[in-house]
């Protein structure tokens, strides 16, 4: 728990009669060099703290660029059987296992982005609590703005994993319609896809603030350049 450098020190107004303004002047004592040592080693510890943050955000992103990439392969393969079916022609089993299974990758990829995303959101109030114990108002406003901005992208992508987990569902089972000789009905699928954009528009949008407050806070407080953090 953070211990503060300053004591205020003054006499209580019941007891010893000492004038209001005297308590109050000695609130406005400035900070000791205690408490400036405090707050260097805090932004030192801040700065491995966020770091950490920023690698894991990076490794989320790859592991949603490999979920994309796997469904896509699933969805070109859907596409070949569609454009079949409609010159006159079938889906074999060996297409629709094919098909099942790049799904089943697809799907698999996303739980292992899904527990990355869950896993960064868990890890942020920790440093959080250790950006609250800076004594350094601006530092303090800065570094919080930072954190608030990053825990709004990361549950950006929770909203996101959880339509593309309908969109994979809603995939697989117009496959397994057609597989049963029935017209899909693609509705639900349409409207997983349509939203699939949208999402990605706001998260791309919340990156743009967090990179910002970022590059603030490392130049004003941290006395460094960073590399903008990875978008979709």
């Amino acid at each position: 728990m953070w211990k503060k450098g300053l004591f205020l020190i003054g006499c209580l107004l019941l007891i010893s009669g000492c004038a209001q303004n005297n308590i109050a002047d000695n609130r406005k004592v400035a900070p000791t060099k205690a408490s400036a040592q405090d707050d260097k080693e805090i932004k030192h510890k801040l700065m491995d703290l966020m770091d950490n943050l920023m690698d894991h955000h990076d490794r989320n992103i790859g592991d949603q660029r490999q979920m994309v990439n796997d469904y896509n392969t699933a969805n070109q393969l859907g596409s070949e059987i569609s454009q079949s079916l409609n010159q006159g022609g079938k889906m074999s089993e060996a297409q629709y296992n094919q098909l099942m299974s790049s799904l089943d990758i697809a799907n698999s990829d996303l739980n292992i982005y899904k527990q990355g995303v869950l896993s960064l959101l868990n890890e942020i109030p920790t440093v959080e609590s250790k950006a609250n114990e800076l004594q350094n108002e601006g530092t303090k406003l800065r570094a919080t703005q930072y954190l608030a901005a990053l825990k709004r992208a990361t549950q950006f992508q929770v909203d996101y994993i959880n339509n593309f987990k309908n969109l994979i569902d809603s995939y697989r089972q117009a496959y397994v319609t057609i597989s049963q000789g029935q017209q899909p009905n693609t509705f639900q699928y349409d409207e997983y896809s349509k939203k699939e954009g949208e999402l990605i528009d706001n998260f791309n949008k919340e990156i743009d603030e967090f990179n910002a407050a970022w590059k603030t806070l490392n130049e004003k407080d941290f006395n460094r350049e960073v590399k903008e953090n990875l978008s979709f």
